[in-house]
């Protein structure tokens, strides 16, 4: 047996295991059935989604879908594509149709992916991982990177390459992604190859079962085993191949699915002419998680805004009884905000939890806590981390280049904040104080300044084309929480300057993630902003970037997981 105590950094997937038999499962063959019912038994308490190429539609959004089936390809170059999506969006366990479990995944996995990422390793001498078995967080830059590459591989493209195509990208990305490479360096190593990993057609699998197979089956030698259908005739009842079907049923465990709950979620965008990037990232994230996890979702929006997995309704309409739950995501809750007051008082029988919000402190006007149970990321008698940064990307395409003797410059700022109070906002200060750097460098050759709006209304834009607009800068000066957040999902330096006094948002939940370039407005100048931007766009810091996007992405995680065990105990 593989011992992983050692180990000390832990990664938590959300438990949610896919499977895909494009065919149909009613249509797979006895070994695959085998495999699914041995992730069933050994895994209680895990969500288990076989799904087939009907049901894709209810996971993945269908522009996405689309563009995965139109391009005529083999079905395994169709699942390679799939399984980067759904990791992509929702995370947790893929296992394709012939890997069977042999060790539950909570007594493992959790130690052997300290960076948010797991798979077998150096299955032959040109593969770097095997992958029949993935595992990763929500939001892993991994996946992040190896779906990006899999988007441009396959445009204008017709035709793979090789049968290990997808294999091939995630080794040119190592090779020329520092960060990437670090990461899985500093992934434990199980190796993909050991007795029970059989090539399509082994002939193996059609001898007799070896004398001491029971006492390897006892302790097994791999996590997971991975078997073929390729075998034409299906082996007799006393050969290996099925016995280890025979041993995908044993009754290690009940099967057990976690139960259903019906689930509300609301948002500012509940209320016409309110949300930003966001507070909608927050939901999406959020929505996406709790669907993954087979969680019925109906999510409040007034705007027509869809979200694969979940049914959008009108919150002042909904019926109440229709819902165990109401969860708001992401904002800062006030007493007097006549919006989320009226939300709170309509379902104030029901289960209200708050997620990523914000608490005033207790002493201050605004201060108000409607919640029974509160995932804040200030103000909770427990602080979490926000879950915008795990939010799912739209398609991947070709932002384009621009000039290269031409400087970007991004401008996301808040404006007033009269919810901490006059004297405390400082936002004109802030916004000549972020304008320096820019006049500067203008001075010295091309600069292009974006303002960038986050609010959708003001903005007129989609979300996707407010975050296509931070990725095309090379630095982002912001004083939203919000901007720095979105700036580190497309891999783009910042600097963040909270505006109020002593910090309210910025400060506070940027400060010790590992990006340094985080100020609060009464104890910088405006020199030091020139400073530290010319620092950035010289050296960009990606190795430091990423790892703040880890962190924020572990921080992310731990708070769906709680969510997710709060969940279980309520239901």
């Amino acid at each position: 047996m593989i011992k992983v105590e050692m180990l000390e950094k832990v990664g938590y997937p959300p438990k949610v295991i896919w499977m895909l038999w494009l065919q149909g499962w009613d249509n797979a063959p006895h070994v695959a059935k085998a495999c699914r019912k041995s992730w069933e038994i050994c895994n209680p308490g895990w969500t288990l989604r076989a799904l087939d190429l009907n049901s894709l539609v209810n996971f993945l959004p269908p522009d996405i879908l689309e563009i995965i089936l139109s391009t005529p390809k083999e079905a395994e170059a169709i699942s390679d594509q799939v399984r980067l999506e759904l990791l992509h969006r929702y995370g947790g366990v893929w296992a394709d149709a012939t890997a069977m479990c042999a060790v539950p995944l909570d007594t493992w996995l959790s130690m052997a992916m300290p960076n948010g990422f797991f798979a077998f390793a150096n299955p032959a001498p040109n593969r770097m991982l095997s992958t029949w078995f993935l595992a990763a967080e929500k939001g892993s830059y991994i996946i992040e990177k190896w779906r990006k590459e899999s988007w441009k591989y396959w445009t204008g493209r017709t035709i793979r390459d090789s049968y290990f195509w997808v294999h091939e990208l995630f080794s040119e990305i190592y090779h020329h992604d520092s960060s990437f490479r670090t990461l899985w360096d500093t992934t434990p190593k199980f190796s993909a190859a050991h007795r029970f990993h059989y090539a399509p057609d082994s002939h193996d699998l059609k001898m007799a079962a070896p004398t001491d197979l029971e006492a390897l089956l006892s302790d097994p030698p791999a996590q997971v085993f991975k078997l073929t259908h390729k075998l034409g005739s299906i082996p007799d009842s006393e050969s290996l191949y099925s016995r280890l079907c025979d041993f995908a049923h044993r009754a290690q465990a009940p099967p057990s699915s976690p139960s259903k709950l019906r689930l509300l979620v609301g948002w500012f965008g509940s209320f016409s002419g309110h949300g930003t990037i966001g507070d909608l990232r927050s939901l999406e994230s959020l929505v996406s998680h709790l669907a993954g996890r087979g969680h019925e979702v109906f999510h409040a929006t007034s705007e027509p805004i869809s979200i694969i997995g979940s049914t959008r309704v009108d919150w002042r309409t909904f019926d109440v009884s229709n819902c165990d739950t109401v969860i708001f995501v992401c904002g800062p809750i006030l007493k007097h905000h006549p919006e989320t007051r009226a939300f709170f008082d309509r379902f104030s029988c029901s289960t209200l939890v708050g997620v990523g919000v914000s608490i005033m402190p207790e002493t201050h006007p605004n201060h108000y806590n409607p919640f029974v149970k509160v995932f804040a990321r200030q103000g909770g008698p427990e602080n979490f981390g926000d879950i915008a940064i795990c939010a799912p990307k739209a398609q991947i395409k070709d932002p384009g280049n621009h000039s290269k003797a031409e400087i970007v410059v991004g401008l996301a700022l808040r404006g007033e904040q009269h919810e901490y109070g006059e004297a405390l906002c400082f936002w004109r200060e802030s916004k000549l104080m972020l304008e320096a750097l820019p006049n500067l460098l203008g001075h010295h050759g091309p600069v292009r300044v974006v303002e960038i709006e986050n609010h959708l209304l003001r903005s007129q834009r989609s979300a996707d084309e407010i975050e296509d607009e931070y990725a095309g800068c090379d630095l982002v000066l912001t004083t939203r929480f919000h901007g720095a957040i979105t700036a580190l999902r497309q891999g783009v330096p910042f600097i963040a300057l909270d505006q109020i006094s002593g910090g309210a948002k910025v400060f506070p939940l940027l400060t010790g993630l590992g990006w340094d370039a985080v100020y609060e407005i009464t104890n910088i100048v405006a020199l030091d902003i020139v400073r530290t931007g010319l620092n950035l766009l010289n050296d960009p810091q990606a190795w430091n970037l990423t790892e703040t996007h880890c962190l924020h992405v572990r921080e992310a995680n731990r708070t769906l997981r709680c969510i997710d065990e709060w969940l279980d105990i309520v239901k």
